[in-house]
């Protein structure tokens, strides 16, 4: 992401640059130069061939001087005139760019670069993903690259504008960069410069003086059949820049604030509005809960930029969100952070940044609910409950309720150490055992800091059948048992010599409430079901019927009444 030299664009188109940009008359090249003039102001001991010894760097260069600037006399110059100097007679040096600010993978000549590293010209500088920069120039300028940006310092020189031996240190600045690929946001200084600020693209030069304003290179990688694609645009948000395209005068245009130009080659730029900032209103102050999911109302396409300070020197996060699509961000560290969003046009323009704060305190973060899973069933009794481990959890709180609001509170315990914990529903004031609760756990960190709830998750404990009805059937044929339920439940029926179904007689499976067993020999039988729901769900086995079967099945008839054993 770097500056061209200015020699990029030819002389008049130079000097048109210069008055569409509103530059001092000192600053128009002279027909027939190379380099635009610096103002020089004269003191009281100046004389035009001293200055030659002190200020020029060319031999003679008084001569040029006094022709430029109309000088009826050359051996007169007053105090306080101003003279206008070719820059290529005065003093320079080419001075290097510094690295602000390096947040991520930033790397200048291809090797890691901290802030404080110097940019030489000639160097390039690479930001990776979640990675940003801020170069800042030798006049004060910032140049900020966004994550995913590559660059090059093409040129940096400062000219001395004093007589004296020292004074080129505090001289006017050239520079240029190019940017190779991605973003560079520039905030130019609002200072006299020996030429105006450029940053260039592979289609475009961008020249500015006191002014913010963006510049994008979007490169298609090359394939076996064509070339790199480039396509670059330029957004001003204060101030004014002057893009060109090519070599031609005529394939530019004056940028104003508020407004922007996709820059294609052999095409004059055409200057439209950006598109105005984004609706944050709806955007929340803060987060309990990780991953963040915000919805950004609009009808075009963002780009969402997430930084960990509020000048977004240090990027975290920079990515594309179609238009509608909600915007999920992966996981951040607790803290206060900064969003900002903006549109993008049709045309590919990215418009006003809309600037939203807000915190996010998800630690120590809720586990997952294992088990029972969402919506489960279970039979009534014992239930153990499951989560995953939370390394950075010392303990847990668990609730669990007869309500999704929590406000009918059946468990709660603060102090669970482990993953596990067994709710044993009772009756309570909320009605029977059975029915519908929800549960949910919190972590709880060394410190004693509590995190959010994760979410709820319902759980159906589905009460134990009673016990059913059973007798010899009139014709001695078979045992015959009933039940009440729900006509859509399945009934598996056992039919035992002992109580605790050890040693099971028969079985059956029945879809209405009721069916016939075949009738065993004499002796006494014990009968239970459970129903099979019809998301295959088995609730536990009913109560026990107690049925007698005698020998002689003509008196077993009359005298073979159900009694019903609750077990």
């Amino acid at each position: 992401m770097l500056l061209t030299s200015r020699r990029s664009i030819p002389r008049p188109a130079r000097l048109a640059l210069s008055l569409a940009l509103g530059l001092p008359a000192a600053f128009a090249a002279p027909a027939g130069s190379d380099d635009l003039l610096v103002p020089y102001t004269v003191t009281s001991h100046d004389t035009l061939i001293g200055l030659n010894r002190t200020l020029f760097a060319a031999p003679g260069a008084w001569k040029e001087v006094a022709r430029i600037n109309h000088l009826p006399d050359s051996n007169r110059i007053n105090p306080g005139q101003v003279l206008q100097v070719p820059s290529r007679y005065l003093h320079s040096k080419v001075v290097p760019a510094q690295l602000l600010s390096a947040f991520g993978d930033v790397r200048i000549g291809g090797k890691p670069a901290a802030a404080g590293a110097t940019l030489d010209v000639g160097d390039s500088i690479r930001t990776g993903d979640a990675s940003s920069a801020v170069v800042q120039l030798a006049d004060g300028s910032h140049v900020k690259l966004a994550p995913d940006t590559e660059g090059r310092l093409d040129e940096q020189r400062r000219f001395q504008v004093k007589a004296t031996a020292a004074a080129i240190d505090d001289g006017l600045v050239a520079a240029s960069l190019r940017l190779l690929s991605g973003t560079v946001e520039v905030f130019a200084s609002k200072v006299l410069r020996a030429r105006p600020l450029e940053v260039s693209t592979p289609t475009a030069v961008i020249g500015v003086r006191g002014t913010v304003y963006r510049v994008r290179n979007d490169v298609t990688p090359a394939t076996a059949a064509a070339s790199a694609v480039y396509a670059s645009a330029t957004e001003v948000l204060e101030g004014k820049v002057h893009a060109q395209v090519g070599p031609a005068a005529a394939q530019s245009a004056d940028v104003p604030a508020g407004f922007g130009a996709p820059l294609e080659p052999g095409r004059k730029p055409v200057v439209l509005p950006l598109p105005p900032a984004p609706d944050l209103a709806g955007v929340p102050a803060s987060f309990d809960h990780l991953p963040i999911r915000l919805h950004i109302p609009g009808t075009l396409p963002l780009r969402v930029q997430i930084a960990d300070d509020a000048a977004f020197d240090h990027i975290q996060l920079d990515l594309h969100v179609n238009a509608g699509d909600d915007v999920r961000l992966p996981r951040l560290a607790d803290g206060t952070w900064h969003l900002r969003a903006r549109a993008i046009s049709p045309e590919g323009l990215e418009g006003v940044d809309a600037v939203r704060e807000f915190t996010l305190n998800a630690r120590p973060e809720s586990p997952f609910l294992v088990d029972p899973p969402a919506n489960a069933k279970r039979p009534v009794g014992d239930v153990t409950l499951h989560w995953t481990h939370n390394p950075d959890a010392a303990s847990y709180v668990v609730e669990v309720a007869r309500d999704a609001q929590f406000t009918q509170i059946a468990l709660r315990d603060e102090h669970v150490h482990g993953e596990t914990i067994v709710f044993h529903p009772v009756d309570s004031d909320f009605g029977a055992a059975d029915g519908v609760y929800w549960w949910r756990v919190v972590s709880v960190d060394a410190t004693g800091r509590r995190g959010a709830w994760g979410e709820a998750q319902a759980l159906i404990l589905r009460p134990t059948p009673r016990a059913p009805m059973g007798r010899v059937s009139p014709d001695g044929s078979g045992i015959e048992l009933s039940w009440g339920g729900n006509p859509d439940d399945r009934a598996e029926v056992e039919l035992a010599s002992d109580p605790e179904f050890r040693q099971i007689v028969a079985r059956g499976d029945f879809g209405a409430p009721g069916g016939k067993l075949t009738r065993p020999s004499a002796g006494t039988y014990y009968a239970h079901y459970r129903f099979v729901e019809p998301d295959g769900f088995h609730t536990a086995w009913s109560g026990t019927v107690r049925i007698d079967v005698e020998s002689n099945w003509h008196k077993a008839w009359r005298a073979l009444l159900p009694d019903a054993l609750a077990k």
